[in-house]
C-alpha cells in the first residue's frame, strides 16, 4: 500500500510540474480595424497546438480591386512570424481552416504547428472588407442588403469566437516586450524609417568609412508594374542610386496583394549615403485600407549591418535637420521667377534639393543654377533626374550632391500657372513646404567662411553689359567701355521662325556705328518650350573702345507675357556679354 501511495504522490508531482512549466499564449477581444500581438519562445523544437478562429469568404473579386485582396482569402485571421528573421512561420488560410458553427464567414483552425526552437511573434487582424459586397466580379445590391438589413451584425455575430490559443509554449511575452525588441532592432540599425504615416516622406543620412555589407529589409506598397510606398538608397558622393524597391523585384508581403517585402544584402565602399522612404495618401502602418503586411511594425525600411562583415565604429550619422541652407527659394505660387547668388571662396560639395511639377518627361515648376563666372547653366532639375515626391504622380523631386569649383553661382526657380505652395490643383506633395528649390552644404562640418551670400551689386560678377528679361514693342541699349582689347561670351535668346528673328540684339562700335555683332537665325538652336524661341552663344574679341548693346523686340511673346511656351531659361531672355578674362 505505501508503494501505491507513494507512486500517486510522484504521478501527482510531475503532474503538476509538467502544468507548472507548459504554458499557453493567446491574443482575444479582437478589435475591428487594428492589429493585436502577442510572443512566445520555444526552448527545444516542438509541436504546439494551435486553435484559432477567424472568418473569411470565398468571393469573386472585381480585378480593380485584386491588390486590395489577401489572396489567402480570409478577413480576420491570425499568424506567427520568427521574431529574429521575421520570416512568416505560420498563418490562417481558408485552406487550412473549416467551416466553423455553420456560419457563412466563421472559420476554425484546430491542429498542431511544428515549429523550432526560437523566438516568435504572433498577430491577429480583422478588418471587414469592401469587397465583401460583390458576387461574381459585378458590385451586388442584393448583397449589401442582405448583409445590411437580413443580418446587419453578419460580422459582429462571429466576431465574438474570434481568438488564437497556442499550448505548449516554454514563455509567454507580453506586446511591450515585443515593441521594446523592436525599439531594439531599430536603433541598432544603421537607418531604420518605420513607424510611418500616410504621405510622409523621411529621409536619412550616413556617413561609412570602411567597406561595409549590410542587410536592406524594406516592406512597401506596390502593384504589377506601380509602387506606392517605397525606398531607395543614393550615394551621395556620385548621385547614383545604388538600392531601390523596384516593383517587380519584391516578394507578397502578406495581408493585401499590394503588400511587398524587399530582403536583399548589399556591399557599400566607403562614402556617403542617402536612404529615403516615402508614403502616398494610404495605406500605412496608423491606417491600413486593407490587410496589413505580415511584419507590420517594420513597414518602411531598415539597414542593419552583417555581423562580421560591417565595423559598427564605420558609421557616423547625417542629420540633414542641423544644416542651415546656403539658398532657400520655396513655398513659391503659380508664375513665379526667383532667383538668388552666392559665392564659394573654396571647391565645395552641396545638396540640392528641389520640388516641382513634371509629366511625360517634361518639368514646369524646375530649378537651375548658372556658373556667373561663364554664364553656362552647371545644373537642371530635368525630369530624368527626379523621383515622385508623394501627393499626386506630377509631383516631382531630386536631391542632390553636386561638387562646386571655387567662385560665384545664381540658383533659380521658376513656376508655371498652375499647381504652387498656394494653389494646388491636385494632392500635394509629401513636403509642400519645400516647393522650389533649397542648397544645403552636403558635410555638416562644412567652413561657414567659405560661403558668401551674394549682393544685388555682386551679382553681374564678370558680366561686361546685359539687357535681360525684355518686354513687348520696344528697343533697348546699353552702353559700354573696353580698356583694353578683351575676349567676350555672348549669350543671346529672342524669338525666330523662317529663318528670320523677331526679338534679338546686336553690337555697334559708338564712335563709327558699325555693327561688331548680330544676332542672326541661322546661327541659333532651339532655346526649349515652344520652337520658335532661339539661342546662341557665340565667342569673339573686341578692341578697346565704347560700344553699344542693343535688343529689339516686337509687339509679342516676351518676358512673363508669353503667347506660348517659354524657353528653359526664361530669366535670360535678351543678350549679355560676358568677359572671358582672368
Amino acid at each position: 500500500m505505501k508503494a501505491i501511495h507513494n507512486l500517486i504522490i510522484l504521478l501527482m508531482t510531475v503532474s503538476i510540474s509538467v502544468a507548472q512549466t507548459l504554458r499557453s499564449v493567446e491574443i482575444t477581444s479582437i478589435p475591428l480595424g487594428e492589429v493585436k500581438m502577442a510572443g512566445f519562445t520555444l526552448k527545444s523544437d516542438k509541436s504546439v497546438g494551435v486553435e484559432a478562429i477567424g472568418a473569411g469568404e470565398k468571393t469573386k473579386v472585381p480585378a480593380k480591386f485584386t491588390y486590395m485582396v489577401d489572396p489567402n482569402g480570409l478577413f480576420a485571421y491570425a499568424w506567427i512570424i520568427n521574431a529574429k528573421s521575421r520570416d512568416l512561420v505560420w498563418r490562417m488560410t481558408l485552406k487550412n481552416t473549416s467551416r466553423y458553427k455553420k456560419s457563412d464567414y466563421s472559420r476554425i483552425f484546430d491542429g498542431s504547428v511544428n515549429l523550432p526552437r526560437g523566438e516568435y511573434e504572433v498577430y491577429y487582424s480583422a478588418r471587414v472588407p469592401d469587397y465583401a459586397f460583390f458576387d461574381d466580379g459585378f458590385f451586388s445590391l442584393g448583397k449589401l442588403l442582405d448583409k445590411l438589413f437580413k443580418n446587419e451584425k453578419w460580422y459582429e455575430e462571429t466576431q465574438r469566437d474570434w481568438h488564437i490559443r497556442i499550448n505548449d509554449v516554454d514563455e509567454e511575452v507580453d506586446k511591450n516586450s515585443i515593441l521594446k525588441y523592436h525599439k531594439a532592432l531599430q536603433e541598432q540599425a544603421v537607418v531604420s524609417m518605420t513607424g510611418l504615416r500616410n504621405s510622409e516622406f523621411r529621409q536619412e543620412g550616413f556617413k561609412l568609412t570602411a567597406k561595409g555589407t549590410f542587410q536592406i529589409y524594406a516592406i512597401g506598397e506596390a502593384f504589377n508594374e506601380e509602387i506606392f510606398d517605397y525606398g531607395w538608397i543614393v550615394n551621395a558622393n556620385t548621385s547614383e542610386k545604388i538600392w531601390e524597391t523596384l516593383a517587380d523585384k519584391g516578394k507578397y508581403g502578406g495581408g493585401a496583394e499590394k503588400n511587398r517585402e524587399w530582403k536583399e544584402t548589399t556591399t557599400l565602399e566607403p562614402g556617403t549615403y542617402w536612404v529615403y522612404f516615402a508614403m502616398d495618401g494610404s495605406h500605412s502602418p496608423d491606417n491600413w485600407n486593407s490587410n496589413p503586411p505580415y511584419d507590420p511594425d517594420f513597414y518602411g525600411i531598415t539597414m542593419t549591418g552583417v555581423t562580421g562583415k560591417f565595423n559598427p565604429k564605420s558609421v557616423e550619422r547625417i542629420i540633414k535637420q542641423k544644416i542651415q541652407p546656403i539658398i532657400e527659394l520655396t513655398r513659391l505660387g503659380n508664375n513665379e521667377s526667383v532667383e538668388a547668388g552666392f559665392k564659394l571662396i573654396e571647391p565645395m560639395q552641396i545638396r540640392v534639393y528641389a520640388l516641382g511639377e513634371g509629366r511625360g518627361g517634361e518639368m514646369f515648376d524646375y530649378g537651375w543654377i548658372v556658373d556667373l563666372t561663364t554664364g553656362e547653366r552647371i545644373w537642371e532639375m530635368t525630369f530624368n533626374r527626379t523621383r515622385y515626391a508623394g501627393g499626386a504622380e506630377k509631383n516631382r523631386m531630386v536631391d542632390e550632391i553636386i561638387t562646386l569649383a571655387a567662385g560665384s553661382y545664381m540658383v533659380h526657380f521658376v513656376t508655371d500657372g498652375s499647381h504652387s505652395y498656394f494653389n494646388w490643383n491636385s494632392e500635394k506633395p509629401n513636403n509642400p513646404e519645400r516647393w522650389g528649390i533649397t542648397i544645403y552644404p552636403a558635410d555638416p562640418k562644412f567652413n561657414a567662411e567659405n560661403i558668401q551670400k551674394l549682393e544685388a551689386a555682386s551679382l553681374s560678377g564678370n558680366i561686361i553689359a546685359q539687357i535681360i528679361r525684355v518686354s513687348n514693342g520696344r528697343v533697348y541699349q546699353e552702353r559700354f567701355h573696353l580698356d583694353k582689347k578683351t575676349a567676350v561670351r555672348i549669350y543671346a535668346m529672342g524669338e525666330g521662325d523662317w529663318d528670320e528673328m523677331y526679338d534679338y540684339g546686336w553690337i555697334e562700335n559708338a564712335e563709327t556705328g558699325t555693327k561688331v555683332w548680330k544676332m542672326a537665325y541661322d546661327q541659333t538652336r532651339w532655346a526649349g518650350g515652344a520652337r520658335k524661341n532661339r539661342k546662341v552663344e557665340d565667342f569673339i574679341t573686341l578692341p578697346a573702345g565704347n560700344y553699344i548693346l542693343f535688343y529689339n523686340t516686337d509687339d509679342s511673346h516676351s518676358f512673363n507675357n508669353w503667347n506660348d511656351d517659354p524657353p528653359d531659361d526664361p530669366y535670360l531672355y535678351g543678350i549679355t556679354v560676358y568677359s572671358m578674362e582672368k
